[in-house]
């Protein structure tokens, strides 16, 4: 009896434990944010190795932070999937916009990411890793990152906040006008030095292109910042 009375208090302590660090979580009211920092991070229905895995986050994914349990948070990826990932492996934050630094960390992930599908072909509509149009590219990358953003180019123009040319950084969207200059009829990624990544049209592939100088630059119309 006297044994079980000693079981029961340590169960009860360690539950009063693992409460205060749900709670030490969300103690600033915030929702707490992460970025994956392994090459490919899984999602398990529990918080143990040995638990059912049920999905997998890319480097630089972008998750939701529900609560922290030793060694584990309990997340929500791409606005959808819930479950647990291992916390050695996920830069926390506890604001809901990252600040400068971390945004342009994260603006990186996109195009990290983006480089892993250089050589995919251009698929009219397309919008997955067997075929991509512009926009079907761009809001695939930012699925993957954990963010929504409209899956038309000109409406990806009315996504996170306008970048002047000038001031563009690693993962930002760049739109440019169509032939005639009436609306935006394509979007990239832009990498750095006036160069994006983006699928430019039928008969080519997902591929590295200057926006400083030539038809791009010619035909530029705006930056949008998603992070």
């Amino acid at each position: 009896m006297q044994n079980f009375k000693k079981i029961a208090a340590i169960l009860l302590m360690t539950a009063a434990i693992l409460s205060l660090t749900i709670i030490t979580a969300s103690a600033n009211g915030a929702p707490t944010y992460g970025v994956v920092t392994a090459s490919a991070l899984n999602i398990r229905a529990a918080a143990t190795t040995d638990s059912q895995i049920i999905g997998q986050i890319p480097n630089g994914g972008y998750v939701k932070v529900n609560w922290v349990e030793p060694g584990w948070l309990n997340i929500t990826y791409n606005g959808w999937q819930t479950g647990y990932v291992c916390s050695d492996y996920v830069a926390v934050y506890y604001d809901e916009m990252p600040s400068r630094g971390e945004a342009s960390s994260k603006g990186q992930a996109v195009v990290e990411l983006a480089k892993r599908y250089l050589g995919t072909p251009y698929v009219y509509g397309g919008s997955s890793p067997s075929g991509f149009d512009c926009s079907g590219f761009t809001s695939y990358i930012y699925a993957q990152m954990g963010v929504k953003i409209n899956r038309v180019a000109a409406d990806q123009m009315t996504n996170g906040v306008w970048v002047d040319k000038s001031q563009l950084q690693p993962g930002d969207i760049v739109g440019f006008y169509n032939g005639s200059g009436t609306y935006v009829g394509h979007v990239g990624i832009y990498v750095g030095n006036g160069m994006m990544i983006h699928s430019p049209h039928t008969g080519a592939v997902v591929r590295y292109e200057t926006i400083a100088t030539g038809t791009y630059a010619n035909r530029y119309a705006a930056g949008r910042r998603i992070f």
